[in-house]
């Protein structure tokens, strides 16, 4: 039986993700994990949620993403996070 992962509705959730390479391969190295660190912030700015704390290892990563419940998001805002990416 396959489990399905919970989607909390009606308050902020807390979401732990994580990834990993292809065949396991380690590539990423200090370089590329300063790299993927600073997308990991833009793209937490872009969409509007908050990140918590995060590892990346050789081979994968993981993040502790707050999501908000219902976010307002005028015109200005949108253009604001456009501008983060």
């Amino acid at each position: 039986m396959k489990v399905r992962r919970k989607k909390v509705h009606g308050q902020d959730a807390v979401y732990h993700c994580m990834t990993r390479v292809v065949n396991g391969e380690r590539l990423f190295q200090d370089r590329e994990k300063e790299m993927l660190r600073k997308m990991i912030w833009q793209v937490a700015d872009f969409c509007g949620v908050q990140v918590l704390t995060y590892c990346v290892m050789s081979n994968h990563f993981h993040v502790l993403l707050r999501v908000p419940d219902r976010q307002q998001v005028d015109d200005a805002e949108l253009m604001r996070r456009y501008q983060v990416l």
